[in-house]
């Protein structure tokens, strides 16, 4: 058995990984650009001119290791790059990739760019007591101009350009060269097309210093990167919001278990008896009722005032500092998790009591049950020691599943109720785009689930003698 739960734990890195690997794929394909989204504000609030940003993001890029390749290979058309990755921002490479796309020269794409924004850097280097409207413009045309992916447009765009260099004579004397060269790149961008190159594809090798290569080792160490939101380790604000939902999950998990079999094997034993029937009437009316709503319900009424209820606060745990007493903590802890922990136990205790009860109905009719009857064994010891164990396995199957589904149940609970957990981060990261935290709250989940399956194997063959495992990783019946 040990040798089997060994290999079922060899079996969770290559499933680690494809998780790792999807959820890294995702995250590179979401809208908008990380380096930005970290840095809003100080990019935001910057007064800097383009050089000076184009160093800050290089540096923010750097540090939070985006100036890499993806992965270890790529494949893609001969036209393209192998340093795309590295040009700034991201609105920009797109509009890169675009014109390649439509001619395929690359060095020609560039040139043309890069005399672009050396024409913008002209415009911001003159004083600004040359303010004129002629420069006002010409300033917001060179920034759609940036962002045109279109010749046509280009075209029209560069056009204007020549219009309004001449009405300032000063705007013409310190722009008009850098115009002359923006003007010939762009006409030999579109006089050498080779679009031949797009159709010719290429395998590129990048090595091991790329994002994904950096992203799995650091998960190796434990090192799930950087917060977008406050550049703090995503691990530090997991394990923090992980301590939360643990505790309400430890407290609940136990005390559905206790619940389901107690009241599951007694409507068994008693079957079609008035406890079986009201049983099976509250069970139906719980498992109905959202968990959500039940929720709300019961935080309106225990923490309203005005009715002589208010037994439960909702910033209470995040008021509390490190030198509050341990009879505080636990004074304000249990007025603030007892309702979020009844609100996770009904619906698994109403899904687990009904499967216990119809396992244990056929059980009870078994032979063996009959015979150790016959024997003149006690009831007791003939339904807990021969027809429960063989009634259990539901219960142990939906282990796997029921750790991973009450930790994501505790979403919406811990969001109603102002948990500090792991659900109430998962909503604020997403909310806030802060995609490394979302992404190893996944990964987390994955986990949970795998670990709940292969305890639920070990579980098999503690509570059956007859379960055995085979070398071919096989359960087989003695």
């Amino acid at each position: 058995m040990l040798r089997y739960f060994l290999k079922r734990l060899l079996l969770l890195a290559p499933t680690l990984l494809v998780a790792l690997v999807l959820t890294f794929g995702l995250s590179r394909l979401l809208p908008g650009d990380p380096v930005e989204e970290a840095n809003t504000e100080e990019f935001e609030q910057s007064t800097q001119s383009e050089a000076e940003l184009l160093r800050m993001y290089r540096s923010r890029s750097a540090r939070m290791g985006l100036d890499k390749p993806v992965f270890y290979c790529a494949f893609q058309p001969a036209a393209y790059p192998d340093t795309l990755h590295k040009i700034p921002f991201r609105n920009r490479r797109e509009v890169l990739v675009k014109l390649l796309r439509q001619n395929g020269n690359w060095p020609a794409v560039e040139r043309y760019y890069e005399s672009l924004g050396s024409l913008k850097k002209v415009l911001q280097a003159m004083p600004v007591q040359w303010s004129s409207e002629a420069r006002s413009s010409l300033g917001q045309v060179i920034n759609s101009l940036q962002f045109s992916s279109d010749f046509g447009v280009a075209k029209l765009q560069l056009d204007e350009i020549a219009r309004l260099i001449p009405q300032d004579s000063l705007l013409q004397q310190q722009t008009f060269p850098a115009y002359q060269q923006v003007r010939k790149s762009f006409d030999y961008l579109l006089a050498h097309p080779q679009k031949a190159k797009l159709y010719r594809p290429r395998l590129v090798w990048n090595g091991f210093d790329n994002q994904f290569h950096q992203t799995f080792v650091g998960y190796l160490r434990g090192d799930l990167g950087l917060s977008f939101k406050d550049a703090k380790p995503v691990s530090a604000k997991i394990g923090r919001a992980l301590s939360w939902t643990v505790l309400i999950n430890v407290c609940a998990l136990p005390i559905v278990y206790l619940l389901a079999i107690f009241i599951g094997v007694r409507m068994a034993v008693h079957q079609g008896s008035r406890f079986d029937q009201r049983a099976n009437t509250l069970l139906f009316g719980l498992y109905a009722m959202p968990a959500f709503w039940v929720a709300l319900v019961l935080l309106v009424v225990f923490s309203n005032p005005d009715w002589g209820m208010n037994f439960i606060t909702i910033t209470g745990m995040m008021d509390l500092d490190a030198d509050s007493s341990w009879a505080t903590w636990l004074s304000v802890s249990f007025r603030q998790l007892i309702i979020p922990i009844l609100c996770l136990i009904y619906p698994a205790m109403t899904m687990l009591t009904r499967q216990m009860r119809s396992a244990m109905i056929v059980a009870l009719n078994q032979d063996f049950v009959r015979t150790a009857r016959a024997k003149g064994l006690g009831e007791k010891e003939v339904i807990w020691n021969h027809a429960f164990p063989n009634a259990a396995f539901p219960l142990i199957t939906n282990f796997g599943s029921l750790l991973p589904e009450m930790v994501a149940g505790s979403i919406l609970v811990e969001s109603i109720f102002n948990i500090p957990g792991m659900g109430h981060l998962l909503i604020d990261s997403m909310g806030s785009q802060d995609w490394p935290v979302v992404f190893g709250i996944i990964l987390l989940g994955t986990l949970l689930s795998m670990m709940g399956l292969v305890l639920v194997d070990l579980a098999y063959a503690w509570l059956d003698p007859r379960v055995r495992f085979d070398r071919s990783n096989q359960s087989t019946l003695a």
